[in-house]
């Protein structure tokens, strides 16, 4: 009887031991699923953003450009691709506007504003990333390249936007915009 409640405890030690084991690993592989899966940074929010770069104490109403016919066609030279939505909203402030846009980076969206004042790209920002690398296009070393850029001819920026390593698909990305 000595071996056999010896061999029972031992058994029923195994079986919660499993079992144990068991919803640790599970609570482990939901954690690395969650930590890896949620890689979102808010950089700036859309309002704080047109706020500071138009110079407002209240975000103007915004209107819209339709992408239809040579709208359309126009946005798809320049992006190699047809932008996600069907209008792409603008907030005016005198002779500044604001734009909030989303292109894929790798796999996610960048939503990033900007803001052009005399045909020139005064203020731009990266308001979220979403990807797990690449977030340098989000430092200051970077966006200051884009800052008094303008198109020099229908799809080339007047100045060349530097690369940055590992963030390649992020920074032609952002070229496009």
């Amino acid at each position: 009887t000595g071996l056999i409640s010896v061999l029972c405890s031992f058994r029923s030690f195994t079986i919660i031991y499993n079992l144990t084991m068991k919803k640790f690993i599970v609570t482990i592989l939901l954690l690395s699923i969650s930590i890896s899966g949620n890689a979102e940074k808010v950089h700036m929010e859309k309002d704080a953003f047109l706020k500071q770069a138009l110079g407002v104490s209240e975000v103007p109403l915004h209107k819209y450009i339709i992408l239809k016919d040579d709208v359309a066609a126009g946005v798809k030279d320049i992006l190699k691709d047809t932008y996600h939505l069907p209008a792409i909203k603008y907030y005016k402030n005198g002779n500044k506007v604001g734009f909030i846009l989303e292109a894929i980076g790798k796999h996610e969206f960048i939503t990033t504003g900007y803001v052009v004042e005399n045909n020139k790209i005064s203020d731009a920002k990266v308001l979220v990333y979403r990807e797990n690398y690449g977030g340098e296009v989000a430092y200051d070393f970077f966006l200051n390249q884009i800052k008094g850029n303008s198109l020099a001819s229908k799809d080339k920026l007047s100045n060349r936007l530097k690369n940055i390593s590992g963030a390649t698909m992020s920074v032609n990305s952002m070229r496009k915009l």
